[in-house]
């Protein structure tokens, strides 16, 4: 603006001195024809007067006035019987002259026209002089020279006057755009500084103070919108779901951390990336372009081996026909898995129960129809029955107190010493383990921890037992109880028959079993592991396993010393 307001002022001042010098040119130029006429005039007559001679009169005149004068005289038949500049045999006849018949009639007579014999427009004077006619003559261009002369000295004048100009309409016009600037600094939306503004212009007041109203409030509603901004943001990054927005061209608008963390990919806002540039998986490609047909779309992707419930909706904007997609992704990996965990239970509980309820029926049948009538076949088949019903039992007693360890009916406010635990398991199983030459030993040093005493004591046992029942006849079974990293561990080491590595990652699910046909065999239900599982994860601990076939198992658990509940809830009763 301020280049443009210089420019402005210096061509229109530039305009207004070559016009004065237009307008001064013209009217000296004038003013000086005017003058030197006259001035001719007097110069002639005078000469006229003293009844020179015409070459006589021209001398003077050459040396009486600045420019050239030309001197005719002219008979009364109008022949030219002298002329200062020209032959007068080789002039024509002047008698139609308008001076010469202006001259004869009225003593003295003027006109300016263009000379045929000199080629310039010339100006005449005329008077009656010794019975003809005495006519003095100047060209006009002789007058324009002697005004041109001044022209350089206007012309410096000219270029004084524009360069002050210059001068001046620059400091102007910085001293005219400095409050604008001020003001404009004053409106940037970075400023917070509203009110402070002061302009030496009156008529800019009203525009500052409106602009002051506007400012605050655009700042006022600025940091609102920032507020929320950083609220919605401050919910989007720490949401467990992921979520993408986008734009009706599948340009990735907004992702928080969550969806980045699923698709295993960075964003910059300043790339303006595609979706399928983030990611290539079909699944979350058919969604979208479902949701941008139909309006909205949901499926199950899965990513990273974890599984994804996802919704998509088309999503308008308010005052537009404008509109973008929004995608959430929740992960429902354990929910999946805890469903198939229930199908596969109920599929291994209607099949472990089956096996015992049919033996049970077929011996039970045949008692009832008294097809076995020796005595040591109803002993034999009836010892079957037994052996079937008391592994049931089992079974349904191990059910039960795998979902008592679920639901969490027991409070963790017994006083546990592990090291008892352990001998008290050995005692339990000291029959067994001789039985199948299996020694155990119990070293390590007295830790008590707060749990459930019913709850160590059947993970000790489950534990044991296995490493007896799945041990090599003269085997060994060693339990070392200690503290490690601040928490209590107890190490079951077994030089039993070991869990291949495509198993391990499996052996504490429900039901399942490494050799079913020798688990069978020995009366495994297949809840063992799991049970001790859920009675670790109960006492919020850690459990490890470490197998090489044939060469024996060692299965580590940790667990916090824990403060029993009871005290807890009075400590809280008491600071509350």
């Amino acid at each position: 603006m301020q280049k443009k307001l210089y420019k402005v002022m210096t061509i229109l001042v530039s305009c207004t001195v070559l016009f004065f010098l237009l307008v001064a040119g013209s009217l000296g130029y004038s003013t000086y024809q005017r003058f030197t006429k006259n001035e001719l005039k007097s110069a002639a007559k005078l000469v006229a007067a003293g009844n020179n001679k015409p070459s006589e009169m021209a001398d003077i005149l050459e040396r009486s006035v600045e420019y050239d004068v030309r001197v005719t005289f002219i008979d009364a038949q109008g022949n030219v019987k002298y002329d200062s500049e020209a032959d007068p045999a080789k002039m024509e006849n002047h008698s139609d002259r308008e001076e010469f018949k202006e001259a004869m009639a009225n003593d003295e007579g003027e006109f300016t026209r263009f000379s045929k014999t000199l080629g310039y427009t010339t100006y005449y004077y005329a008077i009656k002089y010794d019975g003809g006619v005495l006519r003095f003559s100047t060209d006009k261009e002789n007058l324009a020279g002697v005004f041109l002369a001044v022209i350089p000295m206007l012309v410096v004048f000219a270029g004084g006057i524009i360069f002050i100009t210059t001068i001046i309409s620059i400091k102007l016009s910085e001293s005219m755009i400095k409050p604008i600037n001020s003001l404009v600094k004053q409106l940037d939306l970075r400023n917070e500084n509203i009110g402070q503004f002061e302009t030496p212009y009156e008529e800019l007041e009203p525009i500052i103070k409106n602009a002051d109203v506007l400012m605050g409030r655009i700042h006022k509603n600025m940091n609102k919108i920032k507020a929320e901004r950083e609220k919605i943001s401050l919910i989007t990054e720490n949401m467990v779901e992921g979520m993408i927005l986008l734009d009706e061209d599948m340009t990735v608008l907004s992702v928080n951390k969550s969806a980045l963390k699923i698709l295993g990919n960075s964003f910059d806002p300043t790339e303006h990336t595609k979706i399928d540039h983030m990611t290539n998986d079909q699944q979350i490609i058919g969604l979208l372009e479902e949701a941008k047909e139909s309006g909205a779309a949901k499926g199950i992707i899965t990513e990273k081996s974890r599984f994804y419930r996802t919704f998509a909706n088309k999503v308008y904007s308010e005052n537009t026909l404008d509109f973008g997609i929004i995608i959430f992704f929740v992960d429902v990996t354990e929910e999946i898995q805890s469903e198939q965990i229930r199908r596969d239970f109920s599929a291994n509980v209607s099949h472990e129960l089956k096996t015992p309820l049919t033996t049970i029926k077929g011996f039970g049948e045949l008692l009832e129809n008294g097809i076995f009538t020796k005595e040591e076949d109803v002993k034999k088949y009836g010892g079957m029955i037994y052996r079937e019903s008391e592994r049931l039992l089992y079974l349904i007693n191990d059910i039960i107190r795998l979902s008592q360890i679920e639901e969490q009916e027991h409070v963790l406010n017994d006083k546990i010493d592990l090291l008892k635990t352990a001998h008290d398991v050995e005692e339990i199983l000291r029959h067994k383990a001789d039985n199948r030459e299996v020694t155990m030993t119990i070293e390590g040093e007295p830790v008590q921890i707060y749990g459930n005493q019913s709850y160590i004591t059947e993970l000790f046992l489950n534990l044991m037992d296995n490493a007896i029942k799945y041990n090599h006849e003269g085997g060994s079974l060693k339990v070392t109880v200690g503290i490690e990293d601040g928490k209590a561990v107890a190490v079951f080491s077994d030089t039993g028959i070991g869990i291949s590595d495509e198993h391990q990652s499996r052996i504490f699910e429900r039901f399942y079993r490494v050799d079913k046909s020798r688990s069978k065999k020995i009366g495994g239900t297949g809840l063992g592991l799991s049970i001790v599982k859920h009675i670790v994860a109960y006492h919020s601990g850690e459990i490890s396993l470490e197998s090489e076939l044939e060469k024996g198992t060692t299965i580590t658990v940790k667990l916090p010393f824990n403060e029993p509940e009871t005290q807890q809830a009075e400590e809280t009763a008491v600071t509350e």
